[in-house]
């Protein structure tokens, strides 16, 4: 979890979905592949990051939810978004100066359920391909990752989600990709869980949810280095 984190604090993760070398179900027509493709990798990456380092598996079911505000941190806050219009590529942490960039409305589910906690959240603006893209990645009890993909939404596209099975798979869990648009957005949802699940959350996301956790993040405390161990100090 932590090299993985590390790797998407610095933006390699932006990077690496074009390089990953991954099996994605097949995309329904009425989406445009390079769009598709794209948030797709990303969705799958995300998951399948989450996956070996968090577990999950089983149908969990909570019995409450919450607003997406009121969920923590699953580890320390990672907000990493690239500009690929600067040279430098320098990673911004600041979702205010990059919500208005995106040339999309987000839309997110308004709660999730309760034990559930935000991982990362990350993508790029002024990106040649997609214009920008967004991706946001909650752990949930019982059934591990859920990924919100979405980038801007190019052409005459169903609103329907169209949902398959990736052959990418973390131990025995296939995982569920839907994708589908809403507004000006184009949605991919990417989890373990059952189809009809995934196609509920899309019949429920609102926009501009609200999804900073309110909740202070974990402290992670301190280990002493081999050297200061050796040494007594």
């Amino acid at each position: 979890m932590n090299a993985r984190r590390a790797a998407r604090a610095t933006g390699a993760w932006t990077k690496s979905a074009n390089r990953a070398r991954v099996t994605l179900p097949t995309i329904p027509r009425v989406i445009p592949a390079v769009i598709a493709r794209g948030i797709l990798g990303l969705a799958l990456l995300a998951l399948a990051g989450c996956s070996l380092s968090l577990g999950g598996g089983g149908s969990g079911v909570a019995n409450t939810d919450q607003s997406l505000s009121a969920l923590p941190w699953c580890d320390q806050p990672l907000i990493s978004f690239q500009d690929d219009s600067q040279p430098s590529q320098q990673a911004l942490t600041d979702w205010g100066a990059v919500k208005g960039e995106l040339g999309f409305t987000p839309y997110l589910p308004a709660s999730l359920p309760s034990g559930a906690c935000l991982d990362l959240v990350g993508g790029s603006i002024h990106d040649p391909i997609f214009g920008a893209h967004l991706s946001i990645t909650w752990v949930l009890p019982g059934s591990g990752p859920l990924s919100f993909s979405e980038a801007p939404k190019r052409g005459t596209v169903s609103t329907t989600p169209q949902c398959a099975k990736s052959q990418v798979q973390t131990g025995s869990q296939a995982t569920t990709i839907c994708i589908g648009t809403l507004g000006d957005a184009s949605i991919t949802i990417a989890s373990h869980l059952p189809t009809a699940t995934l196609q509920g959350y899309f019949s429920k996301l609102k926009a501009n949810v609200d999804w900073q956790p309110t909740a202070p993040a974990p402290t992670a405390t301190p280990a002493a280095t081999s050297a200061a161990t050796a040494t007594g100090n």
